[in-house]
């Protein structure tokens, strides 16, 4: 590690709570100045409390959720099974009616460090041809977990968009408002992301089946949206895309020991740039292009709308 990114590694330590609430703050203000309309959502509210740990990075399960609800290009080699999270939240346009049943396991997918300041973005690398200063700036061992799912989130980052898409991995949440703001303009826009009442935020929702209690159309400006994705990494990364061609819709879930879900389902019209071994497609036995491709928000995972 040569000098420079030691001394970054230092002072990130060495940051003062008092520091971190002054950024976050300012973070706060940036946003409110650039999206008026739009509350900062409760996932990116607890992204802005102090840290000190900068080490702490490990790998979890529920992380594979970002390559599944943001790389369509990604090829998956293993199907997952009928109990993994990501299946459940997988289904066909048409089976999305009121009254029906649905087994779902909802999981948090990440659980989030803080931003890093608007400033130490800048300074701190992001690329996949710097890994080896990345690993050495958050300590982490070449060959682990964390290494491989930080290259492979670099990697995704820097893949080339799809036709119509429009992407960016923003690392902080002045980042994040600049991007909404930029694809969605001045219109007034609209941030949704999955609730649950009657369980423990920090824990797993149990397995169980769901009642699909309502549906609510969500009508899109211009049929586009903001999507924001967390990504592991060893500091808040979201990987935002505004995508084409998708309807979304407000769902109502009621689950089968009394916990109350609301949450967004996205579908994907056209799917015929997508790559043929996609998880969805394999899931739901379609091939690209044939059937819209749907599944729930993730919780943490946000969706902003122009209404």
């Amino acid at each position: 590690m040569d000098f420079l990114l030691f001394a970054i590694f230092i002072l990130m330590q060495l940051t003062s709570s008092h520091a971190a609430m002054r950024e976050a703050t300012s973070a706060q203000t940036y946003w409110k100045a650039l999206l008026p309309q739009t509350p900062i959502p409760a996932s990116i509210q607890q992204l802005l409390r102090p840290q000190k740990e900068m080490n702490s990075f490990k790998f979890e399960r529920g992380q594979t959720f970002f390559k599944f609800f943001s790389c369509y290009k990604c090829i998956d080699n293993e199907t997952p099974t009928h109990n993994d999270p990501i299946a459940q939240l997988f289904f066909l346009k048409d089976s999305l009616n009121l009254g029906a049943k649905m087994t779902l396991e909802l999981t948090k997918s990440i659980s989030m460090q803080p931003f890093l300041s608007v400033e130490m973005a800048k300074a701190t690398p992001f690329s996949s041809t710097k890994l080896t200063e990345i690993l050495g700036l958050f300590n982490i061992a070449r060959g682990s977990m964390e290494a491989i799912a930080i290259q492979q989130a670099l990697v995704e980052c820097e893949e080339q968009p799809l036709e119509g898409e429009i992407k960016r991995c923003v690392r902080s949440m002045e980042a994040m408002a600049e991007f909404v703001k930029a694809e969605m303009g001045n219109r007034d826009v609209h941030v949704v992301e999955t609730t649950v009442e009657g369980g423990d935020d920090n824990q797993v929702v149990p397995r169980q089946v769901y009642l699909v209690g309502s549906k609510e159309h969500i009508n899109l400006e211009g049929e586009a949206l903001v999507s924001c994705h967390p990504v592991p990494y060893p500091r808040a990364v979201y990987y935002c895309h505004i995508m084409a061609n998708v309807e979304a819709y407000k769902v109502h879930l009621l689950g089968s020991n009394g916990v109350v879900v609301d949450t967004v389902a996205i579908c994907h019209l056209d799917t015929s740039a997508w790559a043929q071994n996609y998880v969805g497609f394999k899931l739901l036995k379609v091939k690209p292009g044939t059937e819209p491709i749907c599944h729930f928000l993730p919780r943490g995972h946000l969706i902003f709308a122009g209404l």
